[in-house]
C-alpha cells in the first residue's frame, strides 16, 4: 500500500508541476480534466443516495467555466456563473425533473467547476505559475504538518463524527507548518510583505482544512470510504483536491484585493 501511494504521489506531483510550468492550454486542459473527473465522482456519489444530477449538462458548463476563466477578464468570469445558473434553471423547467437533482447538481457545480477553475486564473495573474504553486504549497504543507503533528501528539478530536482521525493539535500544527513554508517560499521567490503572506497563509490553511472536512462529511453522508478509485492508494480526484476547493478561489481574491489596494495607495501617494 505504501509503495502504491508513493508511486502515485510522484506521478501526480510530476504531472502537476510539469503542466503548471508549461502553462497555457496544457495547464488549462489538465485542470479541465480534473474538474470533469471530479464531477463524475460527485455524480456517482449522488446516485448512491438516490439523486441523479444532470452530469452531461454540468460537464458542458464546466468546460465553459474553465474556458472563460482562462482569459481572466474581470466581470466575464462572473458572467459564466450567471450563464450556468440560467442553463440549469432552463434544464429544470424543461425536464420537470426532481428539484433535488437540480439543487445537488448546482451545489456540485459550484463546489467543483467554479472553485477549481481558479487554478487556471492563478496561472494568469501577477507572478504566474509561482502563484499557482503557492496554492499547492499551502495545501500540501498543511496536510503534511497536520498528519505528522496529529500522529505525534494529537489527542483532542476536532470533528469526531465527520473525520475521527483529525485532531485540534494536528490542525494547529498543519497551519504552523504552512505559515513557515509560505514565508520561506515568499522570501525566495515572491517578495510580498511578510504580514500579507502570513495572513494569506493563515486564512488559506484554515479554509483548506474546512474544505477537507466538507468532503469528509460528504463521503460520510453518502456512506463511501473514497470518492473514487482513479488514483491507486489515494482514492479519487475529490479526495486529493478537496482542500483546493476553498484555497484556490480564496487565494485568487486575496491577491486581487491586495494588488487593488496597492494600486489605490500608489495613485493617491499614500504611504
Amino acid at each position: 500500500m505504501f509503495q502504491e501511494r508513493l508511486i502515485s504521489s510522484v506521478v501526480i506531483v510530476a504531472l502537476i508541476f510539469g503542466s503548471m510550468y508549461i502553462g497555457g492550454w496544457v495547464w488549462t486542459g489538465l485542470v479541465m480534466l480534473l474538474i470533469l473527473g471530479a464531477q463524475k465522482e460527485y455524480a456517482d456519489m449522488m446516485k448512491v443516495k438516490g439523486y441523479k444530477v444532470p452530469l452531461p449538462l454540468l460537464q458542458i458548463l464546466a468546460v465553459l467555466m474553465v474556458g472563460i476563466q482562462s482569459y481572466n477578464i474581470g466581470i466575464i468570469s462572473e458572467l459564466a456563473i450567471v450563464l450556468s445558473f440560467v442553463a440549469m434553471v432552463t434544464w429544470l423547467i424543461s425536464t420537470q425533473d426532481d428539484f433535488a437533482n437540480y439543487a445537488y447538481g448546482l451545489v456540485g457545480y459550484m463546489m467543483l467547476a467554479w472553485s477549481l477553475s481558479f487554478l487556471v486564473c492563478l496561472e494568469n495573474i501577477y507572478e504566474g505559475w509561482w502563484i499557482t504553486l503557492l496554492a499547492f504549497l499551502v495545501v500540501w504543507t498543511t496536510d503534511a504538518g497536520a498528519y505528522c503533528i496529529g500522529m505525534l501528539i494529537g489527542k483532542h478530536k476536532m470533528a469526531p463524527v465527520i473525520s475521527p482521525k483529525k485532531s485540534w493539535e494536528g490542525a494547529i500544527g498543519g497551519t504552523l507548518c504552512c505559515l513557515l513554508a509560505v514565508n520561506v517560499y515568499n522570501d525566495l521567490f515572491l517578495q510580498y510583505p511578510w504580514w500579507f503572506m502570513t495572513v494569506l497563509a493563515l486564512v488559506c490553511s484554515v479554509l483548506g482544512q474546512i474544505g477537507d472536512l466538507l468532503e469528509s462529511w460528504l463521503k460520510r453522508w453518502v456512506g463511501v470510504k473514497d470518492s473514487g478509485d482513479l488514483i491507486p492508494g489515494h482514492g479519487g480526484l475529490m479526495d486529493r483536491f478537496d482542500s483546493m476547493v476553498l484555497v484556490a478561489p480564496l487565494l485568487y481574491y486575496l491577491l486581487v484585493l491586495y494588488h487593488s489596494v496597492e494600486i489605490y495607495f500608489d495613485y493617491w501617494n499614500i504611504f
